[in-house]
């Protein structure tokens, strides 16, 4: 099957500093879009021109870096040109304080609580392997703050390539075409561009394209919401006010998407793994969304490196920053903006299983609250 060309995520457009965390306005990495087969590599779009700048972050209150959203054979085109900050959005936003906003758009949940202070960021959800939307009840957490939230509906059971893949890397283990599947296909699931011959996304049907027609939906049926806020004039989501947040094959899912969309942040807890292609192009490519943006919460019994749970190397050799910090229930932190990837250990007394879980939720016992409050940016 001939891929399309991969066409240019909205990289335009910023995230003002909340009181952040993270490293304070780290330089900002090219993005590139995937592109199909045959075809030349799409260079992404900064500030609505092919080629123009498309900049890293610039930390806000608390010195966080909040900010911010191939050619042959389908794999990663060309980068574009980097810079040193994203481009600001086009308005302040403008919700109408009280009360809680719950929508459905397509059977996709859409939640705001106007009662809080308004962060104006979106944050995107997905969940664990063949599950409906969510993420795993990380939501739960997030949806007491002032963010605007999506769940769109995906194939969460689109995981792994072919075994025909797997055996060309046994020969071949950095074999471009094996190896660019993965990642490629994920992007396939973002914005509907044919790149794999084994995942169909149906028109319109894509995480890019329901998340703008939920946004445009919420336009019409509470405008005091202000869903509008994260499309730019063209239409475009401003995918550098967007947050995402997984489980497993969740977090699998925005890692690999992340290293050709550039996001706001990316949460990802219990992934990613690399799905037997430790090679995979998501991985050797120069993430679009700086990688100082990248948060991982991780399960061990045991603190590393005396356990090495294996997501943690996994998202080392793809550039994610920072040493690995342990964390108990019993460790309120403080945490510091250096800190980005986290071994859970041990359970949390029943409030949340240990191992391959989401950590966070909104039990005011769940021992690790300090730890979430501080990857979603919040006091």
């Amino acid at each position: 099957m001939t891929g399309a060309a991969g066409a240019p995520t909205s990289g335009v457009g910023a995230a003002t500093g909340t009181a952040g965390i993270g490293s304070a306005g780290a330089a900002g990495q090219s993005s590139a879009s995937a592109a199909g087969a045959g075809t030349g590599g799409a260079v992404d779009a900064g500030a609505g021109t092919t080629g123009a700048t498309e900049d890293g972050a610039t930390g806000g209150a608390g010195g966080g870096a909040i900010a911010g959203a191939g050619g042959g054979a389908g794999a990663t085109g060309p980068a574009g040109t980097t810079g040193d900050s994203d481009p600001p959005p086009p308005r302040p936003i403008n919700v109408k304080p009280g009360g809680v906003s719950q929508m459905s758009f397509n059977g996709q949940s859409m939640y705001l609580n106007r009662n809080k202070p308004i962060m104006g960021k979106l944050f995107l959800l997905l969940g664990g392997i063949c599950t409906g939307t969510g993420a795993g009840g990380f939501e739960a957490f997030i949806k007491q703050y002032g963010f605007h939230v999506f769940a769109p509906i995906t194939q969460t059971c689109v995981s792994g390539a072919p075994s025909k893949y797997k055996t060309v890397l046994q020969a071949m283990p950095n074999d471009p075409e094996a190896n660019r599947q993965v990642g490629d296909a994920r992007m396939e699931l973002w914005d509907g561009k044919d790149r794999v011959d084994w995942v169909t996304v149906a028109p319109g049907a894509s995480i890019l394209e329901e998340t703008i027609g939920a946004i445009k939906a919420g336009v019409a049926m509470e405008p005091e919401a202000d869903w509008g806020y994260f499309l730019d004039a063209d239409g475009t989501l401003r995918t550098t006010d967007v947050w995402v947040v997984g489980y497993s094959w969740g977090s699998q899912s925005w890692a690999m998407i992340s290293s050709y969309v550039r996001f706001g942040r990316v949460i990802t807890t219990s992934g990613p793994t690399d799905e037997g292609f430790p090679n995979a192009s998501w991985i050797t490519h120069p993430s679009a969304t700086p990688n100082d943006r990248k948060y991982l919460l991780v399960g061990q019994t045991n603190p590393y490196p005396g356990e090495i749970e294996p997501i943690i190397p996994n998202v080392m050799k793809a550039g994610w920053v920072g040493a690995v910090t342990n964390v108990t229930p019993t460790s309120p932190g403080p945490y510091t903006a250096a800190q980005h990837l986290f071994a859970m250990i041990g359970g949390n007394g029943g409030v949340t299983p240990p191992g391959h879980t989401v950590f966070c939720n909104d039990n005011p016992m769940d021992g690790w609250l300090p730890l979430c409050r501080y990857v979603l940016g919040v006091p």
